[in-house]
């Protein structure tokens, strides 16, 4: 049973850090298209700031709105692979201690089969197990 435990821990820790690899990995597509929108709005800033067309500061404006829901999402992801982190350690920490516990109850296992041993090859004093009555 406690074979079972250790290996699930150590599969949820796996799995957790699988989480936060994916979770980093959308992070950074959506970090990298707000970066990409970033210069687009910088391109269309300096085209605004040749032309002084307000159709320019306008699609500027929502190019700005789009980052910004970009990288929020992109927080919404990074807070993702945070816990994933966090999951993964605390799976990682119980496998241990659960591998450590098994190891432990083996031991005392194994010291009381021998002590159960001990006692049985001990020779009984008939003298001891048989008291004189006094009167």
């Amino acid at each position: 049973m406690r074979l079972f435990s250790v290996t699930t821990a150590v599969c949820v820790s796996l799995l957790a850090a699988a989480c936060a690899v994916g979770c980093w990995y959308r992070a950074e597509q959506l970090r990298s298209e707000s970066d990409w929108l970033l210069e687009r709005s910088k391109a269309q800033a300096t085209e605004f700031a040749q032309s002084f067309n307000d159709t320019l500061a306008t699609q500027q404006l929502e190019t700005f709105a789009k980052r910004r829901v970009v990288l929020e999402r992109a927080h919404l992801w990074q807070r993702g692979q945070e816990l994933g982190i966090l999951f993964a350690v605390a799976a990682a920490a119980c496998a241990w201690v659960l591998s450590l516990l098994r190891r432990l109850d083996g031991e005392l296992e194994e010291a009381s089969q021998e002590l159960e041993a001990a006692k049985a090859a001990e020779p009984v004093s008939l003298g001891a197990a048989i008291r004189p009555s006094r009167p």
